[in-house]
């Protein structure tokens, strides 16, 4: 009679690429729970917001824009940037305003938006209650 290993081999060592991955895979699903905490926080720290409640064609280059802002503090000054796009969704103008300390909640700012082409459309890019340095003062 034969001994077993010699008719089926030595027997192999328990390889290391199971664990590896085990570990890959551990270190993967902590690394994408601790992006996801950090977004929904980010989220959730939002203190200012605005949308577009309509806009109006000045000019061949200027739209006017009419933006919503919602502050959550309104004794605390924040500014929003808001864009012009042209027939093909292409930005043509920006413009940065602040919105000073003090009045409701909730107000409407009519905004021209220069730009350098004709002007179809606009939208709200941003909102914050901390202003930039070029802002601030």
């Amino acid at each position: 009679m034969t001994a077993p290993s010699a008719t089926y081999g030595e027997p192999t060592k328990r390889g290391v690429v199971g664990p590896i991955i085990a570990v890959g895979a551990v270190i993967f699903v902590i690394a994408l729970a601790v992006v996801a905490f950090q977004y929904f926080q980010k989220i959730n720290a939002v203190t200012v917001s605005a949308t577009t409640a309509g806009f109006e064609l000045v000019d061949d280059h200027t739209l006017r824009v009419n933006v919503d802002v919602t502050r959550d503090n309104p004794d605390v000054a924040a500014y929003c940037i808001i864009t012009s796009m042209n027939y093909d969704k292409a930005e043509v103008g920006r413009r940065e305003f602040v919105i000073e300390p003090g009045g409701a909640k909730t107000q409407r700012f009519p905004i021209d938006i220069p730009s350098r082409d004709v002007p179809v459309a606009g939208k709200v890019y941003g909102c914050s209650d901390k202003l930039p340095a070029h802002l601030a003062g």
